[in-house]
């Protein structure tokens, strides 16, 4: 059976795509950024991956604004790819604890996430975006 029927709803499954990773990235880092910095330093804990090794409160800071902004940015399309870049760069940082940890299988999560973010890097926001006239 050829659902060809459906590729005239391209742009309306790639603004679903969008928006729901985004609100995704919202609902995961929105509460550490609003916790406080004992949330913040367990958030940022994840840092020691990339061989860092203090300052957990900042880098949980700084991870859970990115996810929360480049959620935003992702939903509205507005900027799309700068906040694309910000949401990657939290997913490559638990992508790679995840395989300091040695359960591939159980973190195959992440990389489906790195894998679906990438691709959107490439493809760019769609026809239903806040930046489009």
């Amino acid at each position: 059976m050829r659902m060809v029927f459906l590729a005239k709803y391209r742009e309306t499954g790639l603004l679903i795509m969008r928006v729901s990773l985004g609100v995704l990235f919202i609902i995961l880092t929105g509460p550490v950024l609003l916790s406080g910095p004992a949330r913040w330093a367990n958030f940022g804990s994840a840092i020691r991956s990339l061989g860092l090794h203090s300052h957990y409160q900042i880098w949980g800071f700084i991870g859970a604004l990115f996810g929360c902004l480049g959620g935003a940015l992702m939903i509205f399309g507005l900027f799309f790819r700068p906040g694309v870049l910000l949401v990657f760069a939290i997913t490559f940082v638990h992508l790679l604890g995840a395989l300091e940890g040695g359960t591939w299988r159980g973190n195959l999560a992440a990389v489906e996430l790195a894998l679906i973010l990438l691709g959107l890097l490439f493809v760019g926001p769609g026809k239903y975006s806040v930046d489009k006239n």
